[in-house]
């Protein structure tokens, strides 16, 4: 039964007190939890991994500052670890972890390929995915995002391909198409280039059905330009809405894009259309620039979004939202700056401004960020090693829990994304909670959850020694002795195998991921 605010309130103590520190058969068969790591056999449960002292909670309930950085590192650039990946990144050091997962393509992630190939609808082109049924597309779409997220070892790629699916937002319910239009788009724009240049990612998406149709863009004709599409490459792609543009730059811009257009039927349905007798020929001026008369659509896109992408405040921008959504909700400007340099120095290269962020000062000493609910659903699934199957039941599960949490894939209406501040997710906890609960009793639709071959590889048996080894899992070290004994309190007296003692285990396990120091790091 879902807890109220007060009965969680009631029963944990939790959210105030704190926890310590913060398809196919072939896919099931390769991620099986016999295959639980070594890692999780601790002569003691309670104990921190490699000599880490256990943290104590801060007064507010938030877990303490001092994060151990590769903890940090695996929640914030991705989706936080599955049991063994901490230890086996602590053994790399975080550098070369780092290094690991910026060089994403040697990164074997045949689980989360083989998972792909199984759909049928995400690898069709847009003239077979317009024949299906939008319901089944959508099912397929939520598949992709939510399977590589749990299966990749890709973590940083994944959380990067987050990253410009919101900065490069497509609402999917703008019409009839747009969600196969989005499926083409995630697939051949936003994944190919989530960790390359960030020039090739503006090109593919100044070029993408999908882009153009969710900013208006699918008619764009001489004499009545659509201002729509060129507003947002400004503000909200590349030099965001201090960058030094005016209106008269929005509508000269327009301008260089009439003439793109996207197919509407037959054999270009779809597709991006240059249709020059539809392009303005005449000479333009944006930010300073001459765009000269007399060229054609592709020219003048290319030389607008040659000055874009060059433009200082384009680094500027890109290097404030990387910073905010890694780092802190007020990005600090001396790592902006720093990023911002990056951008400049590498032609807009993704890799090395990551590398920048993740190994700087101010990433190691940053305040506790709060899990956008995406995240903290994702990260929840990974440390439980849960089985995701395949197909409609596990989708639309996750699908409905992140629409009560607020986040639901691909459905922010506005082009600028969710929202990658605290503040803006920190008023609608329950449904997080309620999460965690139904998690940890093994209630969701499609997915298992092993605790038991978790707590079987780990050795333990008693109940102080299962609440430990979870604590551990949830916050990346021991829990502090108070949030131990507060939780063993709440446990029924027996053995763990008795019905009454399970069940309050599991709503042990649920209430530490639902607690501050799992859902902040």
């Amino acid at each position: 039964m879902p807890l109220t605010r007060r009965d969680f309130l009631k029963l944990s103590s939790l959210a105030a007190a704190g926890v310590a520190a913060t398809a196919c058969s072939e896919v099931s068969r390769q991620l099986h939890q016999s295959d639980l790591p070594d890692e999780l056999l601790l002569a003691d449960p309670t104990a921190s991994p490699d000599g880490l002292p256990a943290q104590t909670g801060s007064a507010a309930g938030l877990p303490a500052i001092d994060v151990d950085p590769v903890w940090r590192l695996l929640n914030r650039a991705g989706y936080g670890p599955r049991p063994g990946d901490i230890s086996a990144a602590r053994n790399l050091g975080l550098a070369a972890y780092l290094e690991q997962q910026l060089a994403w393509e040697a990164i074997d992630d045949s689980a989360a390929d083989l998972y792909v190939r199984g759909l049928t609808l995400y690898n069709m082109e847009i003239g077979e995915l317009v024949e299906q049924e939008a319901r089944d597309a959508a099912i397929e779409l939520a598949s992709v995002t939510y399977g590589r997220a749990l299966m990749s070892k890709r973590q940083l790629y994944e959380a990067m391909v987050e990253f410009w699916s919101d900065h490069f937002n497509i609402y999917v319910r703008k019409n009839q198409v747009m969600l196969f239009l989005k499926i083409v788009d995630d697939r051949d724009v936003i994944r190919p280039h989530a960790l390359g240049k960030f020039r090739d990612l503006l090109w593919a998406s100044a070029q993408s059905p999908a882009m153009m149709a969710y900013l208006d863009n699918v008619q764009n004709n001489k004499g009545e330009p659509n201002e729509n599409y060129a507003r947002e490459l400004m503000e909200l792609h590349t030099l965001g809405v201090d960058g030094g543009y005016d209106q008269q730059d929005v509508q000269e811009l327009a301008r260089a894009l009439t003439g793109l257009h996207v197919g509407r039927r037959g054999r270009r349905q779809g597709q991006l259309v240059f249709n020059e007798n539809q392009h303005d020929t005449g000479a333009k001026v944006i930010l300073g620039e001459t765009l000269p008369a007399g060229q054609t659509v592709q020219q003048d896109l290319n030389q607008l979004l040659e000055l874009l992408v060059t433009h200082p405040s384009t680094a500027r921008f890109i290097a404030t939202k990387l910073v905010r959504r890694f780092v802190a909700d007020k990005p600090p400007a001396s790592l902006i700056d720093r990023v911002a340099t990056t951008y400049q120095e590498t032609d807009g290269d993704i890799k090395s401004m990551l590398r920048v962020i993740f190994l700087s000062e101010e990433f190691a000493t940053a305040p506790p960020k709060l899990k956008r609910p995406y995240t903290f659903m994702m990260s929840a699934l990974r440390a439980l090693h849960v089985d995701f199957s395949p197909g409609r039941r596990a989708s639309r599960g996750l699908t409905d829990w992140l629409n009560q949490m607020g986040q639901p894939r691909h459905l922010w209406p506005p082009p600028d994304g969710y929202p990658d501040v605290s503040a803006a997710w920190a008023s609608n906890l329950l449904p997080r909670w309620n999460f965690s609960l139904a998690l940890a009793r093994n209630s969701l639709p499609g997915i298992n959850v092993p605790l038991e071959a978790i707590v079987s590889a780990a050795g333990v048996s008693t109940s102080p020694e299962i609440i430990g080894l979870f604590g551990q899992i949830a916050g990346g070290r021991a829990l502090d002795p108070a949030t131990a004994e507060l939780l063993t309190n709440y446990v029924s007296a027996g053995p763990p195998n008795n019905r009454a003692v399970r069940a309050d285990l599991e709503d042990a396990v649920g209430l530490l991921f639902a607690s501050p120091t799992f859902q902040w790091t």
